[in-house]
């Protein structure tokens, strides 16, 4: 793991002097050359102008374009386009940033400027604060490579307001932090990464953190009644475990926010054996638990003013003489009883049990559970968006506002009554399957919704289409192969929405 990035910033009028690698710069497909890119455009025998109307660049969404200038400090211009500029938003500069950056590791530059464009829709700080942001989470590196690369210096340039700049670079930097975090959790193999080596990893990086952690073992499990986790954990050799993370950062008396990540460190499906295919990406099916506690790190570093509880139950699903079995009937932590009509169907029963606990334990005003919980919901929206599922409008409302600012999509599933049915059981209270493949994903959210206390705003966010990279995305330049850290941006901007509220 190779996390080496420094960021640095300069205010530069005269781009021609910046001494870099290369400068990127954004241009739009609708719009004559910015005032600003003119002097630049002098220096380069006007090949920004001829870049706005060549039929194969044009402003266009998503083109890029290298152009070198070897006899300037720069040596090379990445040009990306931003397409419409009446249709600009923070996303449009996430991604510019993250494309130059990308261009760049590829290759192999060390030294990148990248200018911070004015756009009228968007205010200072949000451009500045997206351009920054999109580069420093396309400059994370993971991998057993002898080389990984990284550039690693990046230089922001065009906005002159020193309080502004340090003010949020501050912020971004942590939030790098925390998403690389989570990123090295989710990417990790199972080999390096079990319930134990992710309890010590988490224990390492909150050391010098205000938040208390709490881990419920085995014995813990069992006193408690968290029955849920104990069964799907069974078949390993390495025992399951609860983790829980407090930060006090409104004090006493104000309600805590339980944010619950699903932690299964690999899932092979238990009894009820995935194929070979099917298990390829398993690795990742404890993303739900690294973004959970890439919030938590994130919230403690920026001092946010709420009280956060974060749970992430971590198991290993696998098949042995003590795994759970099919038509198991678990008495769960709420003392419901489920009956296993598929062991692969597991992170619904370590959620339930964490989201039993956390309603009992912490009465949160606010729960949010992320998991890569269904196949299904891939189905229904690919790789583009998390289904969102939740008991209250103004949540559902609250979540997709926040969604909206980071770019991170999500997309609302009902949870009817007439989907209950699907989950009874014959023998037990509920079953944790519904009726063959029938709205699979709706299904999960409606099962753990029956581990919510009453009055408490619950959100289950399905992101097993977007946790990490796969064949069809999703396709962000921001995302490397592998981990995405989705929610973790999201969930700390509906924070900090709710704090402003």
């Amino acid at each position: 793991m190779v996390h080496n990035l420094k960021t640095s910033y300069s205010v530069i009028k005269d781009l021609s002097k910046i001494k870099a690698d290369a400068l990127g710069i954004l241009l739009f497909k609708d719009e004559e050359l910015p005032k600003e890119l003119e002097g630049l455009d002098k220096e380069l025998s006007g090949e920004l102008r001829n870049l706005l109307n060549a039929k194969d660049f044009g402003g266009e969404e998503g083109k890029s374009v290298t152009i070198y200038a070897l006899s300037k400090p720069f040596k090379r211009v990445i040009a990306v386009g931003g397409g419409d500029l009446k249709n600009a938003s923070a996303e449009t500069l996430r991604v510019y940033a993250a494309t130059v950056i990308q261009k760049a590791k590829d290759l192999g530059l060390t030294k990148v400027a990248l200018y911070v464009r004015t756009v009228e829709s968007i205010e200072a700080r949000e451009s500045f604060k997206a351009v920054a942001e999109g580069a420093s989470l396309a400059n994370y590196v993971w991998g057993r490579k002898k080389e990984l690369k990284q550039v690693e210096d990046i230089e922001l340039v065009g906005i002159d307001d020193t309080v502004l700049i340090n003010e949020v670079l501050k912020e971004v930097d942590v939030v790098k932090e925390a998403i690389y975090l989570s990123r090295d959790l989710a990417n990790a193999p199972a080999a390096e990464i079990n319930p134990e080596t992710f309890e010590k990893l988490v224990k390492e990086a909150f050391k010098d953190l205000p938040v208390k952690i709490r881990v419920l073992h085995n014995k813990d499990l069992v006193k408690e009644g968290l029955n849920g986790i104990i069964a799907v954990g069974k078949g390993s050799e390495i025992p399951p475990r609860l983790l829980i993370i407090e930060y006090r950062g409104a004090g006493v008396g104000t309600p805590w926010i339980a944010l619950v990540g699903k932690g299964v460190c690999f899932d092979a499906g238990g009894l009820d054996l995935k194929s070979a295919s099917a298990m390829f990406d398993m690795k990742f099916d404890k993303s739900g638990a690294a973004y959970a506690v890439g919030v938590a790190y994130a919230a403690a570093k920026l001092g946010l003013k709420v009280n956060l509880v974060a749970l992430a139950p971590l198991v290993e699903n696998l098949p042995s003489g003590k795994s759970y079995k099919p038509l198991d009937i678990i008495k769960m932590y709420n003392g419901l009883t489920v009956e296993v009509h598929n062991t692969d169907a597991e992170g619904r029963l370590i959620l339930a049990d964490s989201l039993a606990y956390a309603s009992k334990n912490y009465k949160p005003s606010v729960m949010i559970d992320m998991a890569t919980l269904t196949g299904s919901v891939i189905v229904a929206l690919g790789n583009q968006a998390a289904g969102l599922f939740t008991n209250d409008e103004e949540l559902k409302q609250a979540l997709m506002k926040a969604s909206e600012k980071t770019g991170e999509r999500l997309w609302p599933f009902p949870i009817w009554k007439e989907y209950y049915e699907d989950i009874k059981s014959d023998f037990a209270d509920v079953k944790n399957l519904g009726v063959a493949r029938a709205a699979g994903a709706i299904i999960g959210g409606v099962f753990l919704s029956k581990f919510v206390d009453e009055g408490i705003k619950w959100a289950h966010l399905d992101i097993a289409g977007v946790s990490n990279t796969q064949e069809e995305g999703p396709k962000k330049p921001y995302y490397l192969k592998g981990a995405t850290g989705f929610g973790v941006r999201l969930i700390l901007q509906y924070l900090r929405n709710s704090l402003n509220n």
